[in-house]
């Protein structure tokens, strides 16, 4: 937005920011089934890199919660079982601009942001492929208890997946034979969780 003065033309995809201490699950129930905007994703655990995957039919909307930490804030982003943090400065306040007729909060200098994002002055000429942040490290493995819990898909009805292709993108990094997704939706129960059989 701040380099074209409009949404970036060769992409379909959007991303959003939200303190993670701010996470209401009315936020997950509103995109459940919305027959605008619906939650086909969640992935991460509420306490550690949570992240809604949104779905228009056409455009996708990805929203990061920031977990804050010392004098940073960090947002999750995961490649099957590997966890990476991307970290972002504090913001001592926020900013608003108008996009397209809409009121957004945005860092006051969105100049030193974008440096600390991109590389400085490396935002001015961006990659429309192949782009990789430089503020997002390796951080560490989901274990087998936590990765049972840390993806939920589901139907544009806001109906939790239970196909083949959901249980793949957990089974496919797993070394347990899942057969069906705990409902728990993306924390790890309280009481004492029992593995599935080991594969063969």
């Amino acid at each position: 937005w701040y380099r074209h003065c409009g949404l970036i033309p060769y992409t379909q995809d959007v991303d959003f920011g939200l303190f993670a201490e701010e996470y209401d699950e009315n936020i997950r129930k509103y995109f459940l089934g919305n027959p605008t905007v619906y939650l086909w994703g969640a992935l991460g655990l509420v306490n550690d890199s949570l992240e809604f995957r949104l779905f228009t039919g056409r455009y996708t909307f990805d929203l990061f919660w920031a977990y804050r930490e010392d004098d940073h804030r960090w947002c999750g982003y995961q490649v099957q079982r590997d966890k990476y943090r991307r970290i972002l400065p504090l913001l001592p306040k926020l900013c608003s601009c108008d996009l397209f007729g809409y009121r957004f909060s945005i860092p006051c200098s969105p100049v030193d942001y974008l440096n600390n994002e991109y590389g400085y002055d490396l935002w001015k000429n961006p990659l429309e492929k192949n782009y990789t942040w430089i503020n997002i490290a390796y951080h560490s493995k989901w274990d087998d208890i936590s990765w049972m819990y840390a993806v939920r898909l589901y139907t544009s009805k806001g109906e939790l997946r239970q196909d083949k292709f959901a249980i793949d993108w957990i089974a496919n990094h797993f070394n347990y034979s899942l057969k069906i997704i705990p409902s728990f939706l993306n924390v790890v129960p309280n009481q004492p969780v029992t593995l599935p059989p080991i594969k063969n």
